[in-house]
């Protein structure tokens, strides 16, 4: 009896020190201090350097020479040359350019990708927070009631009421009770280590609990309104887009480059021989792209542009096979939660009860009221993985619409 008020009272105290956070709290905490979210973030300002880089010019050149064809002391064919050169390319720079910025809206593309996979990541880790802790109040309940049976049995048996055996069955059904407990506040420490991890604060973690509950209320639009908004918002929709455009931006690209350039220089070169004289020269120089010929190349960017448009169709594709699974998903699991009540779950308590005070006046054997306590512990186990099936369905719903899981919603009623 003394062992079991004093892990009580410890259970009890853990919950005293715990620190509460709402859903709304933790998204807030999260978009701001996540570790990988900000590494992520950085890519935006690599994109925009890049898209600075892109737009320099070909850099000119400077040559300087010295020439003496003859004897040093008559200075003779002595003389200096400069030459100023720059070579001009035509609609090079413009396309690297488009190419760099195509590629910076895919990168804002794939931050949003990765933001709705994040957002949806962590809200899951809070609802799987909310469902330990469930588990680990209906654990200590259990673990209360068949302690005060426990303690009730060892004063009846002290007394001659009842049997050794009821007495020994009793105690062994505390101590598997107690390590339910046990188990049951582990996951409920390692899920608030996760959000911890998520919040980018191990400090104290394990002592985080989640408030609000399970239970949605949220009814589902039409599915084709779901598979609309995903193809309108999916960011990975917009990826695909952008890569069509790089694709194709690369191409004209390549058809750019593959045309003649324009090499001009300027130069004078002083002659130090008596009279003394300076030359003045200028040209140009047009390279002859016989290499250009080949087809090669244009074969290799038609190609890749035409993949990259089969690749926009195929990401369509999918996106409204992950909507049209998650929103079935969606549908199953409420049934699922349907089939449980409050009401029916009262009622298995007051079952339980019933049987608890039949065993204490001896008129059934403890088995009897340990196989309905039992059954009664694995329907609310049932009943709260129902709660959790549709409330991750109802997340997976909207990560598959593309629609943002920010704090506040009421996907969590709190």
């Amino acid at each position: 009896m003394r062992k079991a008020l004093i892990f009580t009272a410890i259970i009890i105290s853990l919950q005293t020190v715990a620190q509460n956070i709402s859903y709304g709290e933790y998204m807030e905490c999260i978009l701001q201090d996540n570790i990988a979210l900000t590494a992520k973030s950085l890519d935006i300002d690599i994109a925009d350097a890049t898209v600075t880089a892109s737009k320099i010019f070909n850099d000119p050149t400077l040559a300087v020479s010295y020439t003496n064809n003859e004897d040093w002391s008559k200075g003779l064919g002595q003389g200096i040359e400069v030459e100023l050169g720059k070579t001009f390319t035509f609609g090079v720079r413009r396309e690297r350019m488009d190419i760099a910025d195509s590629e910076r809206r895919q990168t804002i593309a794939l931050l949003e990708e990765y933001m709705r996979n994040f957002r949806a990541d962590a809200t899951v880790a809070y609802l799987e927070h909310l469902r330990a802790g469930m588990i680990h109040t209906e654990a200590l309940e259990v673990y209360r009631s068949i302690s005060e049976v426990a303690v009730n049995d060892s004063i009846r048996f002290i007394k001659g009421d009842i049997a050794e055996s009821d007495w020994l069955e009793s105690r062994m059904a505390q101590g598997v009770s107690r390590n339910a407990v046990l188990e049951a506040e582990a996951e409920l420490c390692n899920t608030a280590i996760t959000m911890g991890y998520y919040m980018n604060n191990l400090d104290g973690a394990e002592n985080m609990r989640g408030t609000g509950t399970l239970e949605i209320s949220e009814q589902p639009a039409s599915i084709n309104d779901y598979i609309q908004t995903a193809l309108e918002r999916r960011p990975d929709i917009i990826i695909a887009l952008e890569s069509a455009d790089i694709a194709k931006a690369k191409a004209r690209f390549n058809k750019a480059q593959r045309r003649p350039e324009l090499d001009v220089n300027i130069g004078a070169t002083y002659n130090f021989s008596n009279p003394d004289f300076t030359t003045i020269k200028a040209g140009i120089a047009v390279p002859l792209k016989f290499s250009s010929l080949n087809k090669g190349e244009r074969v290799i960017d038609a190609t890749l542009a035409q993949q990259a448009e089969i690749e926009v169709r195929e990401a369509r594709l999918q996106v409204e096979a992950e909507v049209m699974q998650a929103y079935r998903t969606f549908g199953f699991t409420s049934k699922q939660a349907e089939t449980f009540s409050h009401e029916m779950l009262n009622d298995m308590r007051k079952v339980v009860e019933n049987k608890r005070k039949a065993y204490e006046l001896g008129e059934i054997p403890f088995l009897d009221y340990l196989i309905v306590q039992r059954n009664e512990n694995e329907m609310r186990h049932q009943y709260i993985d129902a709660l959790f099936k549709k409330a991750v369905a109802w997340v997976e719903l909207q990560r598959a619409t593309g629609l943002e899981l920010q704090y506040g919603t009421q996907m969590i009623a709190e």
